[in-house]
């Protein structure tokens, strides 16, 4: 799922910010998601693109093409 608020990952301590890819543990605590992809960043801009060369919304906003 993807994160709306800011908080704290409880396996690793890292920060979870809106949008990082999250789930939960059975005691329903949040973690972060480890990604296999690329990270690609212009300006404010952040994209991750998966094995495929996809990003994780394809095809929906165009940025695959980066």
């Amino acid at each position: 799922m993807i994160a709306k608020y800011h908080g704290k990952c409880a396996r690793t301590g890292a920060a979870i910010r809106p949008g990082d890819s999250i789930t939960f543990t059975p005691a329903r605590k949040p973690v972060l998601v480890q990604r296999v992809s690329d990270v690609i960043t212009f300006g404010d801009n952040t994209f991750y693109r998966n094995k495929a060369g996809r990003c994780e919304d394809a095809p929906c906003c165009g940025c695959c093409t980066i």
